[in-house]
């Protein structure tokens, strides 16, 4: 009698956890990532900041005109900035027409992006949301 009255209590408790949602929240899914996108024109980015989610690229294109050099820095210097996608040794050099495209921004935090041709109007702030 006591193993039928166990079954049922059992098959009660399933049947309510079930009901209810099953097993408990994990927590929040992640961020979705995606690829960004950023254009520069003339001398100037489409944009003075980003916010991408961790884990998600940014491609670069540009647009028209002069060529662009990018490199992870402020005011068309190179810096270390721990975190950032590797932009390569001297930076990534875009023609008019052209796009590269970042290794995924896996750190969160704050980082800067410019160009070495325009450091006084081209300077991208990227904020990753982890």
């Amino acid at each position: 009698m006591k193993k039928i009255i166990f079954i049922v209590v059992f098959a009660l408790t399933f049947t309510i956890v079930v009901a209810c949602g099953g097993a408990p929240n994990a927590g929040p899914t992640p961020a979705q990532t995606q690829d960004y996108k950023v254009t520069m024109g003339g001398t100037t980015f489409d944009t003075n900041t980003i916010t991408i989610s961790k884990g998600s690229t940014i491609t670069f294109t540009s647009d028209q005109g002069a060529a662009h050099n990018i490199i992870v820095g402020s005011n068309g210097q190179p810096s270390t900035e721990a975190g950032a996608p590797d932009f390569g040794a001297g930076g990534q050099t875009l023609s008019a027409g052209k796009t590269w495209t970042t290794q995924p921004w896996n750190t969160a935090g704050t980082f800067h992006v410019t160009c070495t041709y325009h450091p006084t109007t081209m300077t991208l702030t990227v904020i990753v949301n982890g």
